[in-house]
């Protein structure tokens, strides 16, 4: 199926006519139905110098693939040092022309970017009111519900699946502290305190995002760590400015998540159950990072930003040694690309899925296939 469908969602599911009316199409104003675009119709052109442009003379951007194998060189050199700030946004160029939709390329970043209010228009319903972000389907609806979830289970557990129950045991940086108190503070969120969180989340990121001198890679990670909790919060319980402030960070976020996925190649420590712990944390927070963006993209725009560059995250081949206690299995060191890890599933022998291996898969297969799959265990 395109991504380039014209028609409201409402009539998309209901197989009817849409007369592609917008705000509200015919059909929706007559149901009372929320009308709402995966692509909204392009504004009649103005005379004016500040005219929309049409969907036709947008420029698109996407990931070249020998930008990814650049990309993945880097990350599987084990004598490569530092990246600079720079260095990984030179890896990706303007692509010559639209990727297929239906590929593995069809990650697209609108360019020129959307003006403000063209921006809150695809947050906002019908009436004005702030649209949550949510699945259209049953299993983007499971992938939103465990996105929320790292909330909850932060607070009360202290850990959750990007995030090891023994990764802090011994050092706990201030930016994860914070992190997990103000976590608590987001599962009693009200009206009395909603201004003080989002003000506390705001002085938080900013001090995050400060750069900041040499620093251990267990520092930088619970760095990122925090920054994923606050932009989950944002997002899922944000108003429209809490959600835009975190789209503008988005650059800062993911480049962020590759340096740390770059560095812990490049300085190779010795393999123990510790080293692991805290290489399969790094791999797993750069995965959230971009399923996070990812699903408020597809919410937003019906295109999952950065996908180009998310099939080819490292993930460990050992991943059910996650749950492993004490010494019980020091994890291996080798790794495979998520792409090739859903490729291997294809063809693996059905087995029971912890909660991580489950959100790897779903977006991609679909939640039928996933418990299908586990399903079939007990008749094997």
């Amino acid at each position: 199926m395109s991504l380039r469908r014209k028609s409201c969602n409402a009539c998309f599911k209901g197989r009817r006519k849409c007369n592609l009316a917008y705000p509200i199409c015919g059909t929706c104003q007559k149901t009372k139905k929320t009308c709402q675009y995966a692509y909204p119709p392009s504004s009649p052109p103005r005379s004016d110098s500040h005219s929309t442009a049409s969907d036709s003379s947008i420029a698109q951007l996407a990931i070249h693939d020998d930008a990814l194998e650049s990309l993945m060189s880097v990350i599987n050199d084990p004598t490569m040092g530092y990246l600079a700030t720079g260095d990984i946004s030179d890896l990706f160029e303007p692509s010559a022309q639209f990727p297929d939709p239906g590929s593995a390329s069809s990650l697209v970043i609108p360019e020129p970017p959307p003006s403000l209010l063209e921006s809150i228009g695809r947050f906002v319903g019908s009436l004005g009111e702030v649209q949550p972000i949510q699945g259209s389907t049953q299993s983007w609806q499971w992938v939103i519900g465990e996105l929320k979830h790292f909330l909850p289970e932060l607070a009360q557990q202290g850990h959750t699946i990007f995030i090891h129950r023994e990764l802090y045991r011994n050092s706990m940086p201030q930016a994860i502290r914070t992190a997990l108190g103000i976590s608590s503070m987001s599962c009693m969120l009200s009206d009395a305190n909603r201004d003080m969180l989002f003000r506390i989340i705001d002085a938080e990121v900013l001090e995050l995002l400060r750069p900041r001198s040499p620093t251990t890679l267990l520092d930088d990670l619970a760095s990122l760590q925090a920054l994923v909790i606050y932009q989950t919060i944002r997002f899922f319980h944000g108003d429209i400015t809490q959600r835009m402030m975190a789209e503008q960070q988005q650059d800062m976020l993911m480049t962020s998540a590759l340096k740390l996925v770059v560095r812990l190649q490049s300085e190779s420590p010795k393999e123990t159950r510790d080293t692991w712990i805290i290489a399969e944390s790094i791999r797993r927070t750069a995965i959230i990072v971009y399923m996070l963006y990812g699903v408020n993209s597809i919410f937003r725009d019906g295109v999952c930003i950065g996908l180009h560059t998310l099939v080819k995250l490292p993930l460990s081949t050992t991943l059910t040694d996650w749950d492993s206690t004490g010494d019980q299995s020091t994890g291996s060191g080798s790794t495979i690309t998520y792409e090739n890890f859903l490729a291997r599933w294809l063809v693996s022998t059905p087995r029971s899925l912890d909660r991580f291996e489950k959100l790897l898969r779903v977006p991609c297969q679909g939640l039928d296939s996933v418990n299908a799959y586990t399903n079939s265990v007990v008749a094997v």
